[in-house]
């Protein structure tokens, strides 16, 4: 399968002049997610033969079979499935609470982030792709088609809710990768022993969210009749399942003492689409 370089490319252009920037300056002048973020895509460069590289000036790529992040409990990808799209989202996790009782728990209200098409880097540049959530969350939350990086590409879309339904809508002026509907079949906790503050911990201190496993492929049967159950994917094919993983920030606090009845908490992740 072959996916447009949105990203790859501007990216490695930036990485190439950056590096020797965040050198010369103070260590706190720089997160060090976005050092980590750009020594590691330095690092893959490096490795890339030179035929490679010059490849890269081409307009598509081959992404090949990348390897998805996976934690234990979340399953795999069902079987027959390929690699159809990967990206970045960031944005918030929205809550609500009880203003009445600060001890009550607050309640997932959805979430809005726009998506950032990283396919190709998901293969070429797997190492740095691992350091982007932490990355991206370090960065102030982008608003309508804001870049989040300075070298960065084409957006992939929004990811909003329609009703209670997860809604990914990857289509904008310049393609249309289809209009997913999701239902939630997984979701797992991220384990202990994987959360960094300073990586996937926001500034406010919220842990990373749950990753998750979604069905694309019944999702509005019973939460929203009447729309259409999911769209096709530009070369016919539509998107069966979709994951959440690498996820950054976003979870809420234990309790709404001293929370506001409707809160956003900032977070970022990748999202993997897999279809036929």
């Amino acid at each position: 399968m072959r996916a447009s370089l949105f990203l790859l490319l501007p990216t490695t252009l930036f990485t190439l002049t950056t590096s020797l920037a965040i050198e010369k300056r103070q260590n706190h002048a720089w997160p060090k997610s976005i050092r980590s973020f750009y020594t590691a895509v330095s690092n893959r460069l490096s490795d890339i033969p030179p035929d490679t590289l010059s490849s890269l000036t081409s307009a598509t790529c081959n992404i090949g079979n990348p390897s998805m992040p996976t934690i234990p409990d979340l399953p795999p990808v069902t079987q027959g499935l390929t690699l159809y799209h990967v990206a970045i989202g960031r944005g918030t996790q929205n809550y609500t609470c009880d203003p009445k009782d600060p001890n009550s728990i607050p309640v997932a209200a959805g979430a809005s982030a726009t998506l950032y098409n990283t396919t190709c880097m998901s293969s070429l540049a797997p190492l740095a792709m691992a350091q982007l959530t932490g990355a991206a969350l370090s960065m102030p939350t982008p608003k309508g088609n804001e870049r989040l990086f300075p070298a960065q590409a084409l957006v992939s879309g929004q990811h909003y809710f329609t009703g209670p339904a997860p809604t990914f809508n990857l289509h904008t002026n310049s393609h249309n990768y289809g209009i997913q509907f999701a239902g939630l079949l997984n979701k797992v906790p991220v384990p202990e022993q994987m959360i960094q503050p300073g990586q996937n911990v926001g500034k406010d201190g919220s842990k990373p969210v749950p990753w998750l496993k979604l069905s694309s492929s019944n999702a509005l049967s019973d939460t929203a009749p009447g729309v259409a159950q999911q769209a096709l994917s530009s070369d016919g094919s539509p998107v069966e399942e979709i994951y959440r993983v690498n996820t950054a920030g976003g979870s809420p606090p234990k309790t709404c003492d001293g929370m506001k009845k409707d809160f956003e908490v900032e977070y970022a992740a990748e999202y993997w689409f897999w279809g036929r």
